[in-house]
């Protein structure tokens, strides 16, 4: 076992969220997503936008990958799973887990790569400060996963 763990909050599958099958559509996973990453950085309290506005950055997405393997459905309250598997000089790599409320499920799984980048898009150096709040938080998936 280790001392690492991956940050969790939690989202309810909504009305809005769902297919006439009854079940998640694909597109809600990028709200779950979202909630992770926004809550996640709340958490450390620093939300992003305190980065935006201190250091005038951005953090938009290059990459986005999800696998879906458990549908979710109307009420199910997901444990969203945060944490990066790398963390380089200009981008880093989030990681997502989205598994029932009982941790046993795996509904999806998702990574989004996220450049820092300033106004005009050009790329630079993720900020010191943010790269120690994100360090805790480098981790393998098996890892993250054994944690939960």
């Amino acid at each position: 076992m280790t001392d690492q763990v991956p940050f969790v909050t939690t989202e309810y599958v909504r009305w809005e969220d769902i297919d006439l099958a009854g079940i998640a559509r694909y597109g809600c996973f990028t709200r779950f997503l979202d909630v992770g990453e926004t809550d996640f950085y709340r958490s450390l309290g620093r939300p992003l936008s305190g980065f935006h506005e201190q250091y005038k950055l951005w953090f938009p997405r290059k990459v986005l990958h999800i696998d879906y393997q458990s549908p979710a459905r109307l009420d199910d309250r997901l444990s969203i799973a945060v944490y990066y598997s790398h963390v380089g000089r200009t981008a880093a790599t989030m990681n997502f887990d989205m598994l029932r409320d009982d941790r046993k499920t795996m509904v999806a799984s998702a990574h989004l790569v996220i450049v820092c980048v300033t106004a005009a898009m050009e790329k630079v150096a993720i900020p010191l400060e943010l790269k120690k709040l994100m360090e805790p938080y480098v981790m393998s998936s098996e890892v993250a996963r054994a944690a939960l």
